[in-house]
């Protein structure tokens, strides 16, 4: 019987510590709020630009970190690093030494293809939580440190059927719409009908009736006050 309750107990406490894990950049738990994230990252060497962003060098290419956050700036939703152009470098390179950098930190890629003809790799680290590494058009290389899904990446989506279709060992298999927080709760667009000529003709006819009606009152009310 105490066996059966210590099991129970244990259970429970690693249910709990797998609800409050966090995704990490670097070693910085995104749990953090969005200023104490920035602080974070300034120890780790990089510069503070604006209210939520930074540069330094990553891997050793330069780039740009931006830390998005909630309405009430109270929690981060996610990280994304993006390289800048450096003369000489192209963005096979960059992708190249990015993949590295985060093999280094996360073991290899959950899934790596193509999306859209763009190289990509995700790391699952649980529901809600990865990172995405992107070569983009814009011939630069991002990585999204997700905390949730609150807000989306135009890519991502397509990243999360492209999982959703190849599943893999010991990461459960969700479906791309279930395996975001995002919602999409705006009302359907509404198309108006194309007129049709009978009814454009009715529709003129009805604002000639309105005038001449407006017009004829207007010249009764002029005689009726000359009177």
């Amino acid at each position: 019987m105490l066996r059966y309750l210590f099991m129970i107990w244990t259970a429970l406490c690693f249910s709990t510590a797998v609800a409050q894990d966090h995704t990490q950049i670097v070693g910085i738990s995104l749990g953090l709020s969005p200023q104490e994230v920035i602080q974070e990252l300034c120890n780790k060497g990089l510069q503070q630009e604006d209210t939520f962003e930074l540069s330094g060098r990553v891997a050793g290419l330069r780039v740009w970190v931006y830390v998005d956050h909630s309405k009430d700036s109270t929690r981060v939703n996610h990280i994304m690093i993006t390289t800048q152009e450096q003369q000489g470098r192209t963005l096979r390179d960059d992708y190249s030494a990015l993949k590295h950098w985060l093999q280094k930190h996360y073991g290899a890629a959950t899934w790596e293809s193509t999306v859209r003809s763009h190289p990509f790799a995700r790391w699952y680290l649980g529901f809600d939580h990865d990172i995405v590494m992107i070569a983009t058009a814009k011939t630069a290389v991002e990585i999204y440190f997700y905390e949730n899904h609150d807000r989306r990446n135009v890519d991502y989506y397509s990243i999360l059927k492209y999982c959703e279709h190849h599943p893999v060992d010991n990461v459960p298999h969700l479906t791309a719409q279930e395996s975001i927080t995002w919602k999409n709760t705006a009302p359907p667009p509404t198309v108006k009908k194309k007129q049709t000529k009978r009814q454009l003709r009715r529709a003129s006819a009805k604002r000639n009736r309105v005038k001449a009606r407006s017009a004829k009152d207007r010249k009764t009310k002029t005689r009726k006050r000359r009177r």
